[in-house]
Order: C-alpha cells, then sequence, then structure tokens
C-alpha cells in the first residue's frame, strides 16, 4: 500500500520507542508491538490496541489457539523436509484444500506471489500446447520468442503489470472482451482477477462480473486464474467465489490466511490438467502445511463463515454512518471497509495515527482511504467501538 513518505516520515519521528531499523522504510503507525492474541496487540510499553490491519495471514486474528496448538505439536515433529523426498503434511493439506474449493487438485507454495506465478506459469503452458496444433501459417502469425499475455484488472497485480501484462478497468466485460480479442501477435494466456480489490481500496467486482469473465475466457480457451488471496477464506461470509459445478474458475489463487498468522503459506488449486507436471515443486513446508490442513478443518464447519456474514452487516451498518461526517465514500465488502476522506480536511495517515492515541490500528490506501480489516475472530462491540473511535477522531 502507498504511504506518501513525508507521511512516513512524520509518523516515524511521533514515537521515540519506535525503534530504528536497519533498512527500508519505516512504518505507518508509531508503534513497536510486542505480543497479540485475538483482535488485540500489546506494545512494547504495555499499552493495548485492537488491530483492524488483520493482513490475509491474521483472518483468524493473533495467536489462535487452534493454529497455536497444531504448529507446537509439528515443531516437535518435523518442520522443514528436502525437496528431494515427500513429507507426511503436505498431502493431507492439498487434498481437503482442494475438496474444500472444489478443485481435483492443489500445490501449496510459500507465499501468494509465488501461487500467482504458478498459475500464469500453468497458463502458459496450457497455451503453448495448445497451439502446437496449429498450422505453420498461422503459428507464423504470432510474433517468435514472445510469451503469450496475461489480462489483469487495473488497480491490481502490480507485479504482473510490471512484467508486461495487458490492463483492463475492473468491472467492465466489454473491454476485458476487446482485451481478449485484440491482443493478436502473442494471443493470450491468462486472465487474472481478484473478487475484492484491497489494493485499491476496497472495491468489490460488480454483480455478475465474475461469472461473465469465466463465461468468456472459456469460450476462447483462456485460463481464468480467480485471485482470492485476500478473500478466500471466509472473509466475504463464504469460503470461495464463484463455488458451484458449472461456475468454478480454472485456477484458484487462495493466501495467507492458510498460514494462519504463524507460517507463511499459499496454494493454488484447479484442475488436474493444468496443474499436474509443472516445472515447479510444492514450496510449503510441512510446519506451514500442517497449520493449512488445521484451517481447512476450521473452515469445513462453515461455522467461520456464518460468524464472517454476521460480521459484514454488522460492519456495513455502522460504518455507512460516517459518509457526510468526514468521510467522502465508504465501500464495506464482507469484513473490509474502504473509508475515503476529503484531502482538504485531512489525510488518511494523519487519521490512522490519531487512532493510535485512541487505541485503534487501521491501514491507508494511498493518500486519501482508510483500510479496516478487522479479523474474523473480533467481537461486534469491539468492532463498534472501534467505530466509534473513528467517528471521534473524524468529527475533531
Amino acid at each position: 500500500m502507498t504511504i506518501p513518505e513525508n507521511d512516513r516520515q512524520t509518523a516515524a519521528s511521533t514515537d521515540a520507542s519506535v525503534p530504528a531499523r536497519a533498512a527500508g522504510s519505516p512504518p505507518l503507525l508509531p508503534v513497536a508491538v510486542a505480543t497479540g492474541e485475538g483482535a488485540w496487540v500489546t506494545d512494547v510499553e504495555g499499552r493495548r490496541y485492537l488491530d483492524l490491519t488483520a493482513e490475509p495471514a491474521l483472518t483468524f486474528g493473533h495467536r489462535h489457539p487452534a493454529l497455536v496448538a497444531v504448529a507446537t505439536e509439528q515443531l516437535g515433529r518435523l518442520t522443514v523436509a528436502s525437496a528431494a523426498v515427500d513429507d507426511d503434511r503436505s498431502d493431507p493439506f492439498a487434498r481437503g484444500l482442494a475438496d474444500l474449493v472444489g478443485a481435483k487438485v492443489a500445490l501449496p507454495v510459500a507465499t501468494p506471489q509465488e501461487a500467482v506465478d504458478v498459475a500464469v506459469t500453468a497458463a502458459r503452458r496450457s497455451f503453448a500446447e495448445r497451439s502446437r496444433g496449429r498450422t505453420e501459417a498461422s503459428a507464423g502469425a504470432r510474433s517468435v520468442g514472445r510469451a503469450p499475455s496475461v489480462i489483469v484488472a487495473a488497480g491490481s497485480h502490480d507485479r504482473l503489470v510490471e512484467a508486461g501484462a495487458v490492463t483492463v478497468p475492473f468491472g467492465d466485460v466489454a473491454a476485458l472482451e476487446a482485451a481478449l480479442d485484440n491482443t493478436h501477435d502473442e494471443g493470450v494466456a491468462a486472465v487474472v482477477l481478484e473478487p475484492v480489490q484491497v489494493a485499491a481500496g476496497v472495491v468489490a467486482a460488480p454483480e455478475g462480473y465474475l461469472d461473465a469473465v469465466r463465461r468468456s475466457c472459456a469460450e476462447r480457451g483462456i485460463v481464468f486464474v480467480l485471485d482470492e488471496s485476500h478473500s478466500g477464506a471466509g472473509r466475504l461470509g463464504e469460503t470461495v467465489a464463484l463455488d458451484t459445478d458449472a461456475a468454478r474458475p480454472d485456477l484458484r489463487v487462495l493466501g495467507s490466511a492458510f498460514g494462519g498468522g504463524i507460517v507463511p503459506l499459499a496454494a493454488v488449486a484447479g484442475s488436474t490438467a493444468l496443474l499436474t507436471g509443472l516445472p515447479v515443486a510444492a514450496s510449503a513446508s510441512p510446519l506451514a502445511t500442517a497449520v493449512g490442513h488445521r484451517v481447512v478443518e476450521m473452515l469445513a464447519t462453515g461455522e467461520l463463515q456464518i460468524r464472517a456474514g454476521a460480521l459484514a452487516e454488522h460492519l456495513s451498518a455502522r460504518i455507512e454512518p460516517l459518509l457526510g461526517a468526514g468521510a467522502t465514500a465508504v465501500r464495506a465488502v464482507g469484513v473490509w471497509a474502504g473509508v475515503d476522506l476529503d484531502p482538504a480536511v485531512r489525510s488518511a495517515s494523519e487519521v490512522a495515527r490519531r487512532l493510535v492515541a485512541r487505541g485503534v490500528l487501521v491501514d491507508v490506501v494511498g493518500e486519501t482511504t482508510l483500510l479496516l480489516e478487522p479479523p474474523l475472530v473480533i467481537r461486534a462491540t469491539e468492532l463498534d467501538w472501534a467505530i466509534e473511535q473513528l467517528r471521534v477522531v473524524l468529527a475533531a
């Protein structure tokens, strides 16, 4: 998330208790966290904060007891295995995850970025295999030596864009189809989209958009990759998006929530044809997949999704009154909220730092948008209290 450099410098200078870093940019908020439990963290001086900066890795909060227990047990057995051998944790996780999201197979990896790379590799291999049967004349119509394109929506997947991906407006099916049909030279291997663009300020895909994209890709033989590295663990009130036999994506990227906030873990799930025999190996450790398997078991009961659905309704109802009371726009999607502020009044970074003094931690997107991303273990009363602190700061 982009933080203006002057705001970062100001944040770093407001609290001498924050230790200096050897390298890199200082954090947005002047807080040095020492411990965490559930939805709360405590800093090095013993002050407590309600943590609404729960990135995907902290979907289930800090140190969820069920996940700490399985990690502790696995630490006494095996933490890392050589790529030359198998282990007894990766396959149960992969099978359980595939069953959970309605896929044939799943490939565990360490990070969401790696998972996206694997999905793109699988799509390009599929494109190459389809291309082998074309005539020499049609093959000559494409630029020799150029990789087939990847299409993403503007506002997401900066790494793919930097690598040459084509961008289209998010939510515009006609623009996407035009891009699919007009990329003549190298062809299109994959379309990679998110159900919710968190990095753009919590922007949800319009109703029917993802399913229309899936159909457009299927008609053209293009792999549709749904990147749920942020959303695919119950945060939207359901385990994953497009979860019916007729509407599933070709590949689904699942992210850090499966590491339980303890270890890095992500995965790609999809068809056997796309994922079997790839020139990549599973890179997740036995410690990570042991935790991931427990997360799968927790999600399989459906209780977390029901809780998330109730929290989503509660958050939406509580955040809406901020519109016109310091906020120029609010977007509540699942257990997320993006709050746009009038830049003429104050910056998002300033509001985030003022909330620190009131015991609440939030993140920002750019200069004008607050990002609220509570863990799914938060209580409704805690959420109410946090939003009241935000209301007070905005009214000041």
